[in-house]
């Protein structure tokens, strides 16, 4: 059995650790993600990256929504 190819989600902010989520969908990560920063409580921004592990898109707070790296 192989495994897909997962994408990770993670703090942009390296010195925070809120642990790391896998999927092999970004859209799914970005769905979890959301709900995750809208909470009040929540501090720090999240970060998507592809399974080569380079960002594939990052939360932007301001806009309150996810921003594709380019």
């Amino acid at each position: 059995m192989s495994m897909p190819d997962l994408y990770s989600m993670r703090s942009e902010d390296d010195d925070v650790d809120v642990g790391v989520v896998y999927s092999p969908s970004p859209d799914t990560l970005s769905v979890f993600g959301a709900s995750y920063m809208q909470d009040n409580e929540t501090s720090g921004t999240l970060k998507i990256l592809d399974p080569q592990g380079a960002t594939y898109a990052s939360y932007d707070v301001w806009q309150n929504k996810w921003i594709l790296a380019t």
